[in-house]
């Protein structure tokens, strides 16, 4: 009988401590948010360089011609307005678009409504 209650002992802990594992490896939110940057010739390495600084960065991807810059991040360490902030830090204004920011503990905070081309 004691043997039994130890082997069911053990094994919950065990179980709980695999399960407990798996959520917090779960609980790493990806986050990819578009910024509209006006961007002058010296933007492609200003922002290369802060956004090297930032912690969380998963990916990055400047588009001077479009003057967008999508970056991909964990939502655990990084936020929408911290990146913000970084844009500002380095020079220039953003604006988060709405699209794909949902992950970040605070939401799409000061992002904008991307509207739909309704032109014929």
């Amino acid at each position: 009988m004691k043997k039994i209650i130890m082997f069911t002992l053990i094994f919950t802990f065990i179980c709980s401590f695999i399960f407990a594992k798996k959520r917090q490896m779960s609980d790493k939110t990806q986050v990819t948010v578009t910024f509209l940057v006006m961007m002058d010739k010296n933007a492609n390495s200003k922002i290369s360089d802060a956004i090297k600084e930032q912690d969380g960065i998963l990916e990055s991807k400047i588009d001077t011609n479009k003057q967008e810059v999508v970056i991909t991040f964990d939502g655990a360490k990084n936020t929408v307005s911290n990146l913000q902030k970084m844009f500002k830090d380095a020079g220039y204004t953003a604006n988060a678009l709405e699209v794909g920011c949902f992950g970040s503990p605070e939401g799409c905070l000061n992002a904008t409504h991307p509207i739909p081309n309704s032109m014929p």
